[in-house]
Parts: C-alpha cells; sequence; structure tokens
C-alpha cells in the first residue's frame, strides 16, 4: 500500500483547468492525473492510505483528495469499520491544514493517525469495509473498493 503525496501533488500541478466540474464528473477529474490506486471513496473525496513505520512508530497514513476541507488545531480521528469490530484512531498533530487541488473546489489533506502494531495485525487479518474521518465540521464516510 505504498503511495507518495508528492506524486498526487505533482498530477495535480500538470492539470491546468479552471472550469467547474459537475458533480458526475468530479471524481473521475480528480482520479485522471493520479496513478496511484484509491484505497476508499466517498461520493466526493477519494481516499489513498496506507501502514508506514519509521523507527518502531507506527502510523496510518492518509490523503484525502477532493471537497474534504480542514483547518483546525483539534486534530482529527478515523473511526475503521470491519465485519467484527470497530477501531478509533486519533491524529497524531493536533494542526491540520488542506491544500488547494489544481481541479476546481478540491482539497488534499494529508493526515497521519498513530496505531499500534497489535492494531495493525487486527486490521490485517480484518476486512475494511468503511472509514468514517471527522476533524471540527468534516465528517464523511468512505467504502473500500472491496466492500
Amino acid at each position: 500500500m505504498k503511495f507518495s503525496l508528492n506524486n498526487i501533488r505533482t498530477a495535480f500541478n500538470k492539470n491546468n483547468g479552471s472550469d467547474e466540474i459537475p458533480d458526475d464528473t468530479y471524481l473521475e477529474k480528480i482520479m485522471a492525473p493520479i496513478e496511484d490506486k484509491p484505497f476508499a471513496m466517498s461520493h466526493t473525496n477519494i481516499m489513498f492510505a496506507g501502514m508506514n513505520e519509521l523507527a518502531g512508530y507506527y502510523y496510518f497514513r492518509v490523503v484525502i483528495v477532493g471537497k474534504f476541507k480542514v483547518k483546525t488545531f483539534k486534530g482529527a480521528e478515523i473511526n475503521i469499520t470491519c465485519k467484527n469490530f470497530e477501531m478509533t484512531l486519533k491524529s497524531n498533530m493536533d494542526e491540520l491544514n488542506s491544500d488547494f487541488g489544481e481541479v476546481p473546489n478540491s482539497f488534499i489533506t494529508a493526515i497521519d493517525f498513530d496505531i499500534e502494531k497489535k492494531q495493525i495485525e487486527k486490521l490485517n487479518n480484518s476486512k475494511i469495509q468503511t472509514l468514517r474521518v471527522k476533524s471540527k465540521k468534516q465528517d464523511v464516510i468512505f467504502k473500500t473498493a472491496e466492500a
């Protein structure tokens, strides 16, 4: 599950469209320049996600591209729903700020969530059905491609 935030930003820099995009083609316009496979999708957002480890510290990296826009000093949380359990993770930073995307009315939001090794093992042995990201006034439910 590797992806690069820089690749996503670079892909958007290649698209210079400035017209409003109808909702039915919004996600298609967002996905067109991105080579990475999405982890989950909502009606107006695409989520890229993956587990990372740095010096024994584990985190679940999420990049949301679409209409999800946040600027907060209170952090975010993600609720992961699997068939037999639910798990809630808190962001490892309280200050979050979305960047503008190149597609009109789109934003790029990167959030790292703290996770423990035993939680990763539990997720690896389960099928994720939905992910719910909450921050400030934003509350978005994503469905995985396999759900």
